[in-house]
């Protein structure tokens, strides 16, 4: 029997009406779960959260209290191009204590003219070193190599947006928040998946856009919307993406997230250890603990 193959323009019909299909099928989806009234809207994000909050590990992830992760955290420049890489120690006692220690390596280029010697010498010269950011309520300071200086308005305001954009601290500690306000926005496709969309504003209409994956429930994408003070109240969108989810003391986390800054990938940090749950102290997020470390390492 002779196979008849299919002419080019027949392939192309076909699969041209199979995504027609498909997409008629995810507007109507998305239309379908779009006109709800504002309370059902409200209750359905809720839902969604809620499910999200169990698949993450349930009375295990809303138990936790202190966060202490590792990892390799990467800035890029607005061609892709990376900028620089560093390994990262980072502490978190919730709900608004943070300390970050930041190990890199310095290099020493050679500009005079070295007289001949017997014992070879590595060039260009390194050497490791570290620089420490703690975090502690409206309060922040930098350990450097100029010692410690506290943080500007600028730099807390950018700490104070930053904690609104942690969708795990949203979910710890402000679900409950009276001025908070949820909205179930439907179903779309993100990252080759079906989503399910929720939008939640604050009263300073900053806004988080956060997609639930359909089927495993974890969050698979967060979109924050603000107006920025740094750039004379711009309109602003922040992305952050959430994969290589894995269990750690029973909760789902992601290790790897990517950080999008007005279309632009800045950063994305890959976490190789994280625990929960490990009694950070108080005082690791004071400016004493900084003079502690200052004489440690010598600056």
């Amino acid at each position: 029997m002779r196979l008849v193959r299919p002419s080019s323009a027949a392939v192309a019909t076909a699969i041209l009406a199979c995504f027609a299909a498909w997409s008629g099928v995810a507007r109507a989806r998305s239309q379908d779960t779009q006109v709800l009234a504002p309370d059902a809207s409200a209750a359905k994000a809720r839902e969604v959260i809620q499910r999200s909050i169990q698949a993450m590990g349930g009375a295990a992830y809303m138990g936790v209290k202190d966060i202490t992760r590792s990892g390799r955290y990467s800035t890029f420049e607005h061609n892709g191009s990376t900028r620089g890489t560093v390994r990262i120690t980072d502490m978190i006692k919730l709900p608004d204590k943070e300390r970050i220690q930041y190990i890199y390596k310095m290099y020493y280029g050679v500009d005079a003219p070295i007289p001949l010697i017997v014992v070879d010498i590595p060039f260009p010269l390194s050497k490791t070193n570290s620089s420490f950011e703690v975090h502690n309520g409206d309060q922040g300071w930098v350990l450097g190599q100029g010692g410690i200086i506290p943080l500007e308005a600028d730099a807390l305001e950018r700490t104070r947006r930053s904690r609104k954009k942690d969708i795990n601290l949203l979910f710890r500690t402000r679900l409950n928040d009276p001025t908070l306000v949820f909205r179930y926005t439907g179903q779309e496709v993100v990252d080759l998946k079906w989503v399910d969309g929720v939008e939640i504003t604050d009263q300073d209409r900053f806004t988080t856009r956060i997609a639930f994956d359909h089927s495993t429930h974890l969050p698979v994408r967060s979109v924050f919307l603000y107006r920025d003070p740094d750039y004379d109240n711009q309109p602003t969108e922040d992305h952050d993406s959430y994969a290589l989810y894995r269990p750690i003391q029973g909760v789902i986390t992601a290790l790897q997230i990517t950080h999008e800054h007005n279309g632009y990938q800045t950063s994305q940090i890959f976490y190789e250890e994280v625990k929960y749950n490990t009694g950070l102290d108080d005082s690791l997020f004071t400016r004493e603990s900084l003079d502690h470390l200052g004489s440690k390492h010598g600056k």
